[in-house]
């Protein structure tokens, strides 16, 4: 048998809920008799009846949701219709294969891996084959100087005479410091890959020097014919192992980089 506290304390329980269900149900007595009140005045506009009634504000809000509600359950239902056609079946893609997509990478690196039991008994083992895979790797761009180096001499004889010295190479841009590959990767990177001198600057920064927009090779109109010539060569160059073709122009001008 239960203790006398827990029998007491659920007969507490049991009045609070009586209580409660008490409360709703007088609360929903008092919309039914409000809704009836409502069907009766309904009736008598449709109908006809006695001496005219009016509803009060709330009374006339309520009867529009009832009505709304009504319109929602009597409407039509909307049409449907089943439409069928019939098209082209896209070809399945094929998916390119790594060994066709990078066959014309060079090889910069071959490593050869040998068994451990071979390495271990060499004399014991004898190759009857071998299975080759491979990775692709890249060399980040790097900017380097070429260094010129035009030593003095004089005669021993007659030191009298001026010293001689070997004449300064010809550059690209006179007073310059771009070499002709230089000048060649600017304007494949502005033409070919739309890059703009703004993020070439960003960029030379992690290869070791900051190429300024303002310090950066300008176009080929002051280079002279000799390197001019020199500079638009390496640009076929270029463009042909990046895009397998020659540069198209596409309406720019090449002398704005």
């Amino acid at each position: 048998m239960p203790p006398a506290a827990e029998l007491y304390a659920e007969n507490l329980a049991l009045k609070a809920r009586v209580g409660s269900l008490a409360e709703q149900i007088g609360g929903l007595e008092e919309r039914v008799a409000v809704l009836l009140q409502q069907i009766a005045w309904f009736k008598r506009k449709l109908f006809g009846g006695g001496q005219s009634e009016k509803l009060t504000a709330v009374d006339a809000e309520q009867l529009q949701l009832a009505l709304a509600e009504l319109a929602e359950l009597t409407a039509p239902a909307a049409k449907t219709e089943t439409i069928s056609y019939e098209r082209a079946k896209p070809a399945p893609q094929k998916r390119p294969v790594p060994a066709e997509t990078f066959a014309r990478l060079p090889v910069k690196e071959t490593i050869v891996i040998e068994p451990a039991e071979v390495l271990a008994e060499p004399a014991a083992f004898e190759q009857i084959g071998e299975e080759r895979t491979f990775e692709v790797d890249v060399v980040p761009p790097a900017l380097f100087k070429r260094e010129f180096v035009r030593r003095k001499y004089r005669r021993k004889e007659d030191r009298s005479l001026p010293p001689v010295i070997a004449s300064a190479p010809a550059r690209p841009v006179p007073g310059g410091y771009a070499s002709a590959g230089l000048l060649a990767w600017i304007a494949i990177s502005k033409y070919q890959d739309h890059l703009p001198l703004y993020r070439l600057e960003q960029m030379s920064k992690r290869w070791g020097a900051a190429l300024g927009r303002a310090t950066q090779p300008p176009d080929d109109g002051r280079l002279d014919p000799d390197h001019r010539r020199v500079v638009r060569a390496d640009l076929q160059a270029h463009a042909r192992r990046a895009a397998r073709g020659p540069l198209p122009a596409g309406g720019r001008n090449p002398g704005a980089l």
